[in-house]
């Protein structure tokens, strides 16, 4: 079945519409943060300063191996940083708080309880349940069937734009070229009537 040219330019309405919604921002957890080594950065050095302030709380309550602080334990340690871990609190990151160990090097994790994703630079998705440690590195969740189709999603929309954006133009193009073949085949006929 042949399309008429009008049927390519609804097609290329609908796919620019498509990319437009994909382009926009699709909520994902806590929103799209600005930029990932940022975000990963400042959870590295918030996890940093945790370990520091739980070893002078070790040295100044005298603690042994085994003790467990709180966050409130080690808040007056903390200084500036107080802050920075309640705005990464607040963006969905839960802290767990190692026990001392002198046999077992530990440090604190960082857990995602909600959805990460990036707007600017490499726009990484990052799902609810990934954590991060020091000494331990990233740890990610388990892939099931729809949290894959939805990390392969939100780490490449910016392909599939691109893709939608070439179709697009290409169904703009087709239809262009059928219109200027319909207004000669109809410039012809009349010419051939006039002349008939």
């Amino acid at each position: 079945m042949r399309k008429s040219g009008s049927a390519y330019l609804v097609v290329a309405i609908a796919l620019l519409l498509l990319a437009v919604l994909i382009f926009l921002p699709s909520g994902a957890g806590p929103g799209a943060l600005p930029r990932e080594m940022g975000f990963w950065g400042g959870l590295h050095n918030s996890l940093y300063n945790l370990d520091l302030a739980k070893m002078k709380w070790l040295e100044e309550k005298h603690k042994t191996e085994g003790d467990l602080p709180t966050m409130q334990d080690l808040a007056p340690y903390l200084g500036e940083w107080t802050n920075h871990i309640a705005r990464f609190i607040a963006l969905g990151v839960t802290y767990k708080i190692t026990p001392i160990s002198e046999m077992e090097t530990q440090s604190e994790v960082a857990t995602l309880t909600r959805d990460v994703r990036f707007q600017i630079g490499f726009c990484r998705y990052y799902r609810a349940g990934t954590s991060y440690s020091l000494h331990g590195g990233y740890v990610f969740p388990p892939y099931d069937t729809k949290s894959r189709f939805v990390a392969f999603y939100q780490n490449n929309r910016g392909l599939l734009v691109i893709v939608l954006l070439a179709l697009a133009i290409g169904n703009l193009l087709v239809f262009v070229i059928k219109k200027i073949q319909n207004f000669r085949r109809v410039s012809r006929v009349t010419h051939e009537h006039q002349n008939a």
